[in-house]
């Protein structure tokens, strides 16, 4: 075996192993180009990325470390037949090592934690994470639609008009997010972090992020990504006022619409298993767990 670090010509081959893996245990990749793209512009992959190599030629292993919010997060790639059991091991010692450095730099009174996932089928990643003293955080839902039946275009009351994303609403569906999500403990996230995580470096689509207005003013909004051949719902939100309405539902459907009227197979999005509120939403609204993802936190300042 031989680590290395990728650069950008070696994307394409990297974004291959990642979608292999998927196949091998889901039978669906789950990885675009865009989501690759984005995260290799904003760390050094010289120091922030490795991958694993089989007699100088294949990729075995793959796992790279970004900043996030105000610590970090890590993905280990490992393919469930074709990856030796040792390369887990050794990428999450990298990454480790690195998080070790990055935790230095930290200014002295920040308490920076490192955040990895396992899906609830990948043993081998469970195991690797508990082993480096990991403690289970939290679990996630990709919840998903199967578009195989054909679905009637939802109906709005008179008094709401949908459109296109513009940039010209940035700061206003800006503020419209933050708000839609202000739970207690909420922080809202600096714009140009959210802009990052939304607009993909500019690399979307603005008719599938659809706004919703009442009388001019933004209500609604579902953020979403054409996958070719799915669709990815990254966030969807309504005003607290407009809340217990049906208007959530109705945004969602809309979604599915749009997204079979583009010939995409399936909808799918992410939810956290402890808002059960959101689960059952989206349970009653067609949509199944297909993926269930444990999210693992390691304290950086306890452990150095």
């Amino acid at each position: 075996m031989r680590v290395d670090h990728p650069d950008q010509t070696k994307l394409d081959e990297v974004l291959d192993f990642m979608n292999r893996c998927d196949l091998a245990e889901f039978g669906e990749e789950d990885t675009s180009r865009e989501d690759l793209e984005q995260l290799w512009s904003g760390i050094d992959l010289a120091r922030d990325a490795w991958i694993v190599r089989k007699d100088q030629e294949r990729i075995i292993g793959y796992a790279n470390i970004a900043p996030v919010g105000k610590g970090f997060q890590m993905d280990i790639y490992v393919h469930p037949t074709d990856s030796p059991t040792q390369v887990e091991d050794e990428l999450m010692q990298l990454c480790l090592a690195r998080a070790a450095l990055l935790a230095g730099e930290a200014p002295p009174d920040s308490t920076p934690s490192l955040t990895g996932y396992a899906t609830s089928k990948s043993l081998r990643l469970q195991r690797v994470f508990e082993g480096a003293g990991f403690a289970r955080h939290t679990y996630h839902y990709r919840m998903q639609i199967d578009l195989n039946t054909p679905l009637p275009a939802p109906q709005w009351p008179p008094n709401f008009e949908l459109s296109a994303y513009q940039p010209e609403a940035e700061q206003e569906l800006y503020h419209l997010i933050q708000r839609a999500f202000d739970w207690e403990g909420h922080v809202d996230s600096p714009i140009e972090e959210w802009r990052n995580l939304v607009f993909r470096g500019g690399k979307f689509d603005p008719q599938v992020f659809v706004l919703v207005r009442d009388a001019g003013r933004l209500v609604g909004a579902a953020l979403s990504y054409d996958e070719g051949g799915s669709g990815w719902i990254r966030q969807l939100a309504f005003h607290k006022d407009y809340r217990g309405q049906g208007l959530g539902s109705l945004l969602l459907r809309h979604m599915f619409y749009v997204f079979q009227q583009r010939g995409a197979a399936s909808v799918a999005l992410g939810v956290a298993a402890v808002n059960e509120n959101a689960v059952s939403f989206y349970e009653r609204n067609g949509m199944h767990r297909s993926r269930e993802f444990i999210e693992y936190k390691l304290d950086l300042a306890a452990k150095y």
